[in-house]
């Protein structure tokens, strides 16, 4: 059973749309991108879907596979980072306790902690207010 028939199409997208608001919060900004930051997003895709969890990959996978699509449909959400994220915990919490918290870890660990990397010091150091900004975030994935 793949880990997307748990879930609704509406729950799905929600999913999908996760890893783009920990990016727009990391760079606050829901838009307008600079192509440098959109790289170090699409690397920190790829390097995270290496992470534990069926979910992870699946969704992961998705979004890797589906990009542009997935990019249109999250730039015509409504949603803030906040209601965004607090959507994404909801949905996690039909899911196995354990996948749920390999998808958290994967966002903030993953994609959040690489794209903020990437834009800090040598490229290999967040800057505190990113770090923080990951802290923040995080509390809406509980």
């Amino acid at each position: 059973m793949s880990e997307q028939s748990r879930f609704t199409p509406d729950e799905w997208q929600t999913l999908q749309f996760a890893p783009f608001w920990i990016f727009s919060a990391v760079l606050g900004s829901y838009r307008n991108y600079d192509p440098l930051d959109h790289a170090a997003f699409s690397r920190s895709l790829q390097t995270a879907a290496a992470s534990p969890g069926r979910l992870v990959r699946e969704v992961l996978d998705s979004v890797t596979t589906e990009h542009d699509r997935i990019s249109e449909s999250f730039a015509a959400d409504d949603r803030t980072i906040g209601r965004g994220l607090c959507a994404v915990a909801t949905v996690l919490n039909r899911a196995p306790r354990d996948e749920a918290e390999l998808f958290k870890e994967m966002l903030i660990s993953g994609v959040g902690a690489g794209v903020a990397r990437a834009r800090g010091r040598y490229g290999i150091v967040m800057s505190e207010d990113d770090s923080k900004t990951l802290e923040l975030v995080a509390q809406f994935l509980t």
